[in-house]
Order: C-alpha cells, then structure tokens, then sequence
C-alpha cells in the first residue's frame, strides 16, 4: 500500500501555478527552451538548468524528476501547436464544416511566443509550423482590414437558382476584369503597415535579449571556468608544497635516525671500553692484594 501511495504522489498533475510558473520560466531562459547552450560544458549547463526549475517548482505543487518536467514542457508545446492547428482549420473552413473554436489562452499564447523566439535564436530562416497563420487569423479576429475581397460573399454576389436548378450568378454582380486580376493575385500588405513593422521590432527586441541573455550567460560560464582554474592551480601548487615538505620531512627523520644509530654505536663503545678499564683495574687490585698476603705470610 505504501508503495501504492508513494506513486499515486510521483505521478499527481501538475497545478496551473506550476504550468504558469514554467512557462514564465521558459519565457526568461530562451537557450533552456531551445535544449541549446553554444558554450562548453552545454549539456551539463542544460541539466543543471533544469535541477534549478525543478527544485523552483516544487514550491507551487507536487514534485517531480527532471525527466518528468522535460515531458511536461513537451506536452506544453504539443498542445499549442494542436490548438494552433485547429484554430487554422477553422479560419479556414467555410458554411456548415466552420466549427467554434474557443480562443487561445494566455499560457498557449506564451508557449506560441516561446516557440518563435526560440526559433529566431536557433535558426532565423526557420520558424514553427503555423506561426504566421495565428498571426494572421490573431489580426482577423482583431478586426484588421484585409488585401481584398477573396470569396464571392465579400463581393456580395448573390447566388440565384438557374433553370435546371444549378445556382448561377448574376451578370450584374460578376467581377470586373479586374476584380478578378485581383483575386488571382491577392495584395500583399505594404511593408510600412504598423502592426507589421510593430511584430518586427517586437521579434528584434526579443532576440536582442536572447542575445543579451546568452552573452551573460557565456560571461559567467567563462567566469566560472576561470574560478574553476585558479582552484586547480591553488589545489596543485598545495599538494606540490605538502610533497616538498613530506619529502623535507622524510629527509629529516632519516638523519636524526642515522645521528641515533651513530651515538648508540659511539656509546655501546665507550661502555665496552669502561667494561675493559674497570676489568683491568680489578685485576691490578687483585694483584696487589694476592702480594700483600705473600708479604704478610714471609
């Protein structure tokens, strides 16, 4: 049962504080969302981004390895680009196949944004499938004029029922010549037009703080390799110092050890030479008194 337990907790949803707080976090760290550090060492800077977002996310909601929130951000994205794709459906289905799709939310417009300047980062030529549309079905739905008319509807050509019952137009409501160059070859929009040149400087000023963010970013990588080198160089010049004195201690302790074995020997000789004088000694003392006695005895 505990076991049970602890795995109903592994695998809890996430809360909406988390999802909010991972995407804002993904917002400010564009190399992380990209999984691209252009430094060495990038796949462990990578990593260690993500310990650092895991352990932040932990304040708003159940926790979760790293594997488990890389997934997450995955079905983030996924997700984004399906609504992405059924509201692009629906801007373009027309009569009775137009479905109502609900509007995207305000954490799906932030993983869009994401996308696309992740995109402008890695690869300026390239961008997510389906960007452009939502930008153009966003300024529709905003109300924006459009190039022209592109339906008969939006020429108020109004279908009428011919003899055999095929719906036929009326002459009086056919296109012009050049009506019809003009659906042929729908206008573009100029490329002063405001919202345009606005999405430009917005996509300029993003990758200038990408930029701006992964310079800072490769200032303190670089920093921290420099930090990294002085230590090792402190670490070797200390062993190297130990050694020198280990070795100068070594030294020392065979020297005072061949001095010792010199005095003992020095000592064990003097001892053997006392040992003899103190022998001849007693040998004269009984000498002398061996004559002594003799006298004594004459």
């Amino acid at each position: 049962m505990s076991t049970n337990k602890e795995e109903s907790k592994k695998t809890r949803r996430c809360t909406p504080a988390q999802h909010a707080e991972l995407v804002d976090y993904m917002s400010n760290h564009s190399e992380l969302a990209s999984g691209r550090f252009n430094c060495p060492m990038g796949n462990a800077a990578i990593e260690r981004q993500w310990e650092v977002l895991a352990s932040l996310l932990e304040e708003f909601g159940p926790k979760k390895t790293t594997a488990q929130w890389k997934t997450v951000w995955r079905d983030l994205k996924s997700k984004a680009r399906a609504r992405l794709a059924d509201l692009n459906r629906a801007s373009k289905a027309t009569g009775n196949k137009s479905k109502a799709v609900p509007p995207l939310t305000e954490l799906e417009r932030k993983v869009l944004a994401i996308i696309g300047t992740v995109c402008s980062i890695g690869d300026p030529s390239t961008s997510e499938r389906g960007l452009n549309t939502w930008v153009e079905t966003e300024e529709q739905h905003n109300g924006e004029p459009t190039a022209g008319p592109s339906t008969p509807e939006e020429r108020n050509v109004e279908p009428v029922a011919g003899p055999s019952g095929v719906s036929t137009h009326l002459k009086s409501n056919l296109p012009s010549p050049f009506e019809r160059e003009s659906l042929r070859t729908p206008a573009r929009r100029s490329s002063a037009d405001p919202p345009i040149a606005k999405r430009r400087r917005t996509d300029v000023q993003e990758l200038d703080d990408a930029v701006k963010i992964f310079k800072g970013i490769q200032e303190d990588n670089n920093s921290s390799y420099k930090e990294i080198a002085t230590s090792i160089n402190n670490l070797s010049s200390s062993l190297a110092s130990n050694q020198e004195m280990q070795t100068s201690n070594i030294s020392q302790l065979v020297a005072v050890q061949q001095e010792a074995n010199r005095l003992q020997a020095e000592a064990n000789r003097l001892t053997k030479e006392a040992i003899d004088v103190q022998r001849e000694q007693t040998r004269q003392i009984m000498a002398l008194f061996a004559q002594f006695i003799n006298d004594r005895g004459d």
